[in-house]
């Protein structure tokens, strides 16, 4: 289990979210969608242990994500990136543990396994929590099974295939969002 409880995010003076609690649970689809530019990355990157919280916490089943223990949870994540984002060094980003499955036509800076020029869907069953950021469509299957298998999926999309078949719907919009 995933839960974020009170998160609140502002970005150069723009709050994303303010006092969002969320569980994406085992066995379950957990799709968070918005339009351009309303955190949905963001929110992955804080779940990811990349980005701080202004306030609230997150927590992996039930024990408190922190600097000092982001690395060790990032080791239970796939973490599968935009198709179009291409992931730069930062010097203050401590990505200790990020591990990502990747498409090879976007360069690459970690990697679970070799792949092919398709998505290599093996090393994500073995990690009990997947976040996926903008999945391509021919992933909609490969992540319910992985969800019907007792996987936590986590989602960032606007495209209505993956809508359908979450479980939870988080909308985030404008400084708020809606939880359904």
């Amino acid at each position: 289990m995933l839960e974020l409880k009170d998160a609140s995010l502002t970005i150069d003076g723009r709050q994303l979210f303010s006092r969002l609690s969320l569980m994406a649970m085992n066995g379950q689809v957990t799709c968070i969608t918005g339009g351009r530019g309303t955190g949905k990355t963001a929110l992955l990157q804080v779940m990811l242990g990349l980005l701080p919280l202004d306030e609230g916490l997150v927590s992996v089943d039930g024990e408190l994500l922190t600097p000092l223990s982001a690395p060790v949870f990032r080791r239970m994540i796939a973490y599968v990136p935009q198709r179009r984002e291409v992931m730069i060094s930062q010097p203050d980003v401590d990505t200790e543990g990020l591990e990502t499955v990747w498409w090879p036509h976007q360069g690459r800076r970690y990697q679970l396994a070799p792949i092919d020029d398709h998505l290599n869907v093996a090393p994500m069953a073995t990690k009990p929590i997947i976040i996926v950021d903008d999945p391509e469509p021919s992933m909609l299957g490969t992540l319910k099974k992985l969800s019907d298998s007792g996987h936590v999926v986590v989602v960032a999309t606007e495209q209505e295939e993956y809508l359908n078949i979450s479980d939870k719907i988080i909308t985030l919009g404008k400084n708020e969002h809606h939880v359904y």
